[in-house]
């Protein structure tokens, strides 16, 4: 059920991360995977380890041409374009008021533009094949409120808006749209922040500890949501969001009340 033997899928964000692993996922699925990146020296080694059923295309996902040139060549290299994941994404870690107001344009312009843009350039395609999934890679930032994440949280409860009225829009023409809402990720992303984050270690540790399964969700258990949303398993889910979350949105583990 979960196969995607023939099926094309076009990921954003693959050089690298939660995307690299994403894509040998639906690889290793049966997929045919069209990796997309700015990072072109990373995207197309990830491509070459990956094999003959994988290629690299640049794509700007702000960029509404570079949109339509990656739909384009795809469509005409493979014939469908079946899945896409909409796996990009810019972190921002800061206070409202030390976060520039271009920085927050910035995060909302990869991680919720960037899909408006990749959904119009899909759909045209999907509807005449008379079926798709299209997989928007959120956060459980767009599921719960955290202080010093305001402009990447805006991006990803926007980011669950237009999954809902995407799913809307599209389901009667067989394209299913849904979001998978991690806690977890590429842990290069906080790399510009990671020397104050060093001095935050137990904060971020019982941050992630009281949860019901405690820690972060691997980048191996996010794939497997993402491949879930794009197969036929799940073939009567549009417009949900599936938390990777260990729990952490059903509320607060706390362990002195586990022995009562």
């Amino acid at each position: 059920m979960d196969s995607l033997q023939e099926r094309v899928a076009l990921v954003t964000g693959a050089a690298r991360g939660t995307g690299a692993v994403i894509a040998e996922r639906l690889l290793q699925a049966g997929a045919r995977v069209v990796a997309t990146d700015v990072r072109d020296e990373d995207g197309e080694s990830v491509a070459a380890r990956l094999g003959e059923r994988a290629t690299y295309s640049r794509l700007d996902v702000t960029s509404e041409s570079d949109w339509a040139r990656v739909a384009d060549t795809t469509l005409q290299r493979h014939g469908s374009i079946d899945v896409l994941v909409n796996n990009a994404g810019r972190l921002h870690l800061g206070r409202i008021e030390s976060t520039p107001p271009e920085t927050a344009r910035e995060v909302l312009d990869v991680n919720l533009i960037g899909p408006f843009l990749g959904i119009r350039a899909v759909a045209p395609a999907m509807r005449s094949q008379g079926k798709g999934a299209i997989v928007n890679v959120g956060s459980l930032d767009g599921l719960l409120g955290m202080n010093g994440v305001a402009a990447y949280a805006a991006s990803k409860w926007g980011l669950r808006g237009l999954t809902r009225s995407a799913a809307l829009e599209l389901g009667r023409d067989g394209i299913r749209v849904n979001t998978v809402c991690p806690a977890g990720g590429n842990p290069e992303m906080y790399t510009p922040w990671m020397e104050q984050i060093i001095g935050m270690l137990d904060e971020a540790k019982a941050y992630t500890e009281d949860r019901a399964i405690p820690g972060e969700a691997s980048l191996e258990a996010i794939a497997d949501a993402v491949l879930f949303l794009a197969s036929d398993a799940s073939r009567h889910c549009t417009g949900a969001d599936l938390p990777v979350d260990g729990g952490a949105h059903a509320g607060h583990f706390l362990p002195g009340f586990n022995t009562l």
